[in-house]
């Protein structure tokens, strides 16, 4: 994926939300990509990675000759709404590491916690991943293993849940 491309149809989505008087936009992929001469998954990418709930958005798909995008900003508030919402929008059960991670790095980059906080958090999460991994070594069969790992990313989101109620406390302080 070139980065540079996926720069530009960051950057036009969102000018198309400045120029917007609504709290969305809707776009069909085949003139995007016939606009910026790229393929329909370049900018299916740039959707999937940089307007996803985390970030702020809400978006809906209609594949087909009518079909479109459309990309919604979700209106919270409050900072405690947003830390609300993660914490509502998390996987029932369990959340994956990279998932995590990339939440944390979100909250970094929205000034919602700042880079001691961030490494505090990783490094918990590396702590927890070693723990994880020495002890899968030490499985006796492929079931025991994977509830070990099912188990781990169970804590993992019981982490997450407290990072986020702990960063929404501070919030209010």
């Amino acid at each position: 994926m070139n980065n540079n491309m996926t720069d530009i149809l960051e950057q036009y989505i969102k000018e198309l939300f400045n120029k917007s008087t609504e709290d969305y936009i809707t776009i069909k992929r085949s003139n995007v990509a016939q606009k910026f001469d790229c393929v329909p998954s370049q900018l299916n990418y740039v959707i999937k990675t940089r307007f996803t709930p985390e970030h702020g958005f809400i978006i809906e798909s209609k594949r087909g000759g009518g079909g479109f995008i459309r990309i919604t900003k979700i209106t919270l508030h409050t900072g405690t709404d947003y830390l609300d919402y993660l914490i509502d929008n998390l996987p029932t059960d369990i959340i994956e590491i990279d998932e995590a991670i990339r939440i944390t790095k979100i909250l970094l980059d929205k000034e919602y916690i700042d880079k001691f906080d961030y490494n505090h958090f990783i490094n918990s999460v590396e702590t927890v991943t070693d723990v994880h991994n020495q002890f899968l070594e030490l499985a006796i069969s492929d079931e025991v293993a994977q509830k070990m790992q099912y188990a781990t990313k169970a804590q993992l989101r019981n982490l997450m849940i407290k990072f986020l109620t702990n960063i929404k406390y501070n919030k209010r302080g």
